[in-house]
């Protein structure tokens, strides 16, 4: 049994029925078979042994004492994330259960009226409170569909970086690597190792216990330097190379979204300066933290109008939402009281950057100082543009200004450079901290195909049969080095080592093929037949290269060591007359 995905593949024989329908078995066939593409190599096995060879030498006994220490950290990391997943997975249920729960249960008449609440209210109070412990990225409906590639990239990397914990741990306890690949289900890619499971299974609980959690811990190692590099600014300075920061002139519109009404007043490359009242010559965080929270319309000044144009009709005033507004007026109150309120135009008042006024006292005689009144969807957008300043005035929610405008403070310094880089560099390290840190807890969980299944499996014997479990039958070939005197151990360190590397290649491919024969055979026990079996194997390795052309020669050693194997279960086969 494969298991791929985030974790290592290990090579099981297991054999038993299937628990879905043949109709289902077959549909799973056929996706499999037209939208599954697999690839495997065996180029990174060579390498991998060197890299185990010299872990194991004594020049690098102290590299291999600190990895050691490093994976058993890597160990409790990976039992602290599946019990952390498991809350998680547990927050997250409830938290659904009691969202569907409401629905269920509130009166359609209470439903209608928090709905049109919401509406007045806008809909930022979504974007600055989080309801939910996990929040699905769907490419085109909870996240930019463009930002699919970076996804995927990032996925890609993980994965990468994940399955080389596995292929790491086990050239630190000389497991050798079977093969590397990577395979793409529809689109999304998944990366694996495999590894000899025969292997795995004669390490002690502890052993293997680093082997399985090591994946999960490069995956967390990862997540939190992304962290660091984030905190202390290193991007910064590394995009200062091309680029210029002028966050004290405020923040450029980057890109707007195709089909926006923005997309005629902001150009690309202009500079937004303010909204309403609100300068962004401080950080990025005023824009995020003023067109998504729920702080209402903020203005420092009002504005000076001739009393011609205000009326005492407060009709606008009743209906503050902007869609059943029937009119273009908006209400205004003055500066002084709230008391005065007003219908006038807002275009010809708010677009003007002049006129500013604190009460009506530094305006004309004939003109009050006004201001509007709540928040009736308007937006003041200042914009500087080739050496002009222009007011845009945006009436709806203040959210959607930010879903469709794109904004950075940095300022390429070569026209070559392009000026959304930014932009993409922040929002794939962003996908890659999301990446590395649901693969950690998602592999975590104990379930079937994921690396916290295993996970659970150690810690059921370790909690049983102790910390050190391991069979009997090991033979440890380090151990053996380092009991011996000073005298011999140039010597015997050389004979053991050539002997070390023989035997594993036969043990690997010997037990590979005695698995694929026993498959039908639970009741063969591998380590005590592994003597006879690998003598019977090797040597059907030897004719088939001796004696390429002799098919009958060949097919009648293949019964014969099949015959043998087979004895210890019952009867051997009968042999055909012919």
């Amino acid at each position: 049994m494969r298991r791929e995905g985030g974790d290592a593949v290990f090579n099981q024989v297991v054999v038993r029925p299937s628990i879905l329908p043949k109709t289902m078995i077959s549909l799973a066939g056929r996706v499999s078979r037209h939208f599954h593409l697999r690839m495997q190599t065996q180029a990174f096995n060579a390498y991998h042994d060197t890299f185990s060879s010299r872990l194991a030498s004594r020049n690098n006994f102290r590299t291999r004492k600190f990895l050691l220490l490093l994976y058993d950290v890597g160990s409790i990391l990976g039992v602290f994330g599946m019990f952390a997943a498991l809350i998680v997975l547990i927050w997250t249920m409830g938290s659904l259960s009691s969202s569907a729960l409401l629905r269920l249960t509130t009166p359609r008449t209470s439903t209608h009226l928090l709905k049109r609440a919401i509406e007045a209210s806008g809909r930022a109070q979504t974007y600055s409170t989080v309801t939910h412990a996990v929040n699905p990225i769907i490419p085109g409906l909870t996240v930019p569909f463009k930002h699919l590639p970076l996804i995927l990239l990032s996925l890609c990397i993980s994965q990468v970086v994940h399955e080389s914990g596995h292929a790491i741990a086990a050239a630190i306890h000389r497991i050798p690597i079977l093969a590397a690949g990577a395979s793409v289900t529809f689109i999304f890619p998944a990366a694996f190792v495999t590894l000899p499971s025969a292997r795995v299974e004669e390490l002690s609980s502890l052993d293997r216990l680093r082997v399985v959690t090591s994946g999960c811990f490069h995956n967390f190692t990862l997540w939190l330097t992304l962290l660091g590099v984030a905190w202390s600014g290193i991007g910064g300075w590394i995009l200062s190379v091309g680029y210029e920061d002028v966050s004290a002139r405020g923040l450029i519109a980057a890109s707007v979204e195709v089909g926006s009404p923005l997309s005629i007043h902001l150009p690309i490359g202009s500079f937004i300066t303010a909204l309403d009242d609100i300068s962004l010559d401080s950080s990025r965080d005023v824009w995020s933290g003023y067109l998504l929270g729920p702080t209402p319309a903020v203005y420092k000044q009002g504005w000076c109008v001739d009393t011609s144009l205000l009326t005492d009709d407060e009709q606008c005033c009743m209906n503050m939402n902007a869609s059943e507004r029937a009119s273009s007026s908006s209400c205004f109150v003055s500066f002084e009281s709230t008391a005065e309120k007003y219908c006038v135009d807002p275009v010809a008042i708010l677009s003007k950057t002049q006129n500013r006024c604190d009460s009506s006292t530094l305006c004309l005689k004939s003109q009050s100082c006004i201001e509007p009144w709540g928040d009736g969807d308007l937006l003041r957008i200042t914009v500087h543009h080739q050496g002009k300043d222009s007011v845009v005035l945006w009436s709806g929610p203040r959210y959607e200004v930010w879903e469709q405008v794109q904004t950075t403070h940095f300022s390429p310094r070569i026209s070559v450079l392009p000026l959304g880089l930014p932009l993409v560099l922040a929002d794939f390290l962003q996908y890659l901290k999301l990446t590395n840190l649901s693969l950690y807890l998602l592999n975590s969980l104990p379930l079937p195909a994921l690396d916290g299944s295993q996970l659970l499996i150690i810690l059921l014997e370790m909690a049983f049969t102790g910390w050190l479990h391991n069979p009997s039958t090991i033979v440890d070939i380090e151990a053996l080095r380092t009991r011996r005197g000073r005298s011999h151990r140039s010597g015997m360190q050389q004979l053991l080592r050539t002997m070390d590397q023989s035997m594993n290649q036969i043990h690997d491919v010997a037990l590979h093929k005695l698995e694929i024969v026993s498959s039908c055979l639970p009741s063969l026990d591998i380590p005590q037949t592994r003597s006879w079996s690998i003598y019977m194997l090797v040597t059907l390795e030897q004719v088939t290269q001796t004696c390429p052309n002799n098919g009958e020669a060949i097919g009648r050693t293949k019964f014969e060591m099949t015959e043998r194997i087979l004895q210890p279960c019952g009867p051997p086969p009968k042999k055909d007359d012919d």
